[in-house]
């Protein structure tokens, strides 16, 4: 497959190809989208993992668990984005961290609770928010999952360049921030045999309050902001920064960045499509 040549709005970004050779970019599979709306924590949790755990007996079906040629599986790499109701979710360093009490504070607010599987701490995840969960086969990618996490990360940069929007990594805190010491996204990921789950949030017009109960992925002195908060501040508040309007922002972005196709996950698989529909219900 021979790609166009990439072009980058962030001038952080420069000419991305996560550490790949020209040949190895002329390689790659392409990858799915799929939005599926607003979806409990819960039942995305659970689709994920079956579906992680589908592709991996998939792919390392061959005799004494060896590799099946991309071409002979049924299963594509998906980049599968939704919204989650209101929920506080834990990462795996913290399971049983948070006491009796204040998981039923947080409850009372309306949330859910869920400690989970991916890396990172405690963060929201409610309407108004991006959330985008790739399933992808890391090694079909040439990217190890050093290289996969700063592609979430450029994905995200570049993302906010193109709605005008400065933001950047800091180095030692994980996410995207618009400055030192505002967040605008939060990432976590979990890879099992190079099968990609979890992924990020993007704060879009998400309402801060909810961040106002917890300390954001354990960060003091730091908070949550949001992609609307930020062009307000800036004079910009016409600007649409809904998740409706960034979604082909956020597709357009992650393709720049991985360098692949993305393409509607009906186009590239119907079966993988057909999976993840039925797995949800």
């Amino acid at each position: 497959m021979t790609m166009n040549p990439i072009k980058f709005i962030s001038p952080k970004i420069g000419q991305c190809t996560l550490s790949r050779s020209a040949s190895q970019l002329g390689s790659l599979p392409p990858i799915g989208y799929i939005y599926l709306g607003t979806v409990s924590y819960a039942k995305a949790l659970a689709m994920q993992k079956q579906l992680c755990r589908l592709r991996i007996d998939e792919i390392y079906a061959g005799p004494h668990h060896t590799r099946t040629p991309r071409e002979d599986r049924i299963l594509a790499d998906s980049l599968i984005l939704l919204e989650h109701s209101p929920v506080y979710t834990n990462g795996r360093r913290n399971h049983g961290v948070l006491s009796v009490e204040e998981i039923a504070r947080l409850r009372k607010l309306g949330c859910d609770y869920v400690e989970t599987n991916r890396g990172g701490e405690i963060t929201f995840h409610g309407p108004g928010q991006l959330v985008a969960y790739p399933n992808l086969y890391l090694k079909d990618h040439h990217l190890g999952t050093k290289c996969y996490v700063k592609g979430l990360e450029h994905t995200i940069v570049e993302a906010c360049a193109r709605v005008g929007i400065d933001a950047d990594v800091v180095d030692g805190f994980p996410g995207v921030w618009v400055s030192q010491t505002q967040k605008v996204a939060a990432l976590g990921t979990h890879v099992q045999k190079y099968v990609t789950s979890h992924g990020f949030a993007l704060n879009c017009t998400t309402d801060m309050k909810w961040f106002n109960e917890i300390v954001p992925c354990g960060l003091e002195g730091r908070s949550a902001t949001s992609l609307a908060n930020v062009v307000a501040k800036q004079g910009r508040a016409n600007i649409d920064t809904s998740v409706s309007a960034l979604l082909p922002t956020v597709i357009d972005s992650f393709k720049a960045v991985f360098g692949c196709d993305v393409l509607p996950l009906e186009e590239v698989s119907p079966k993988t499509c057909a999976m993840i529909k039925q797995l949800l219900e």
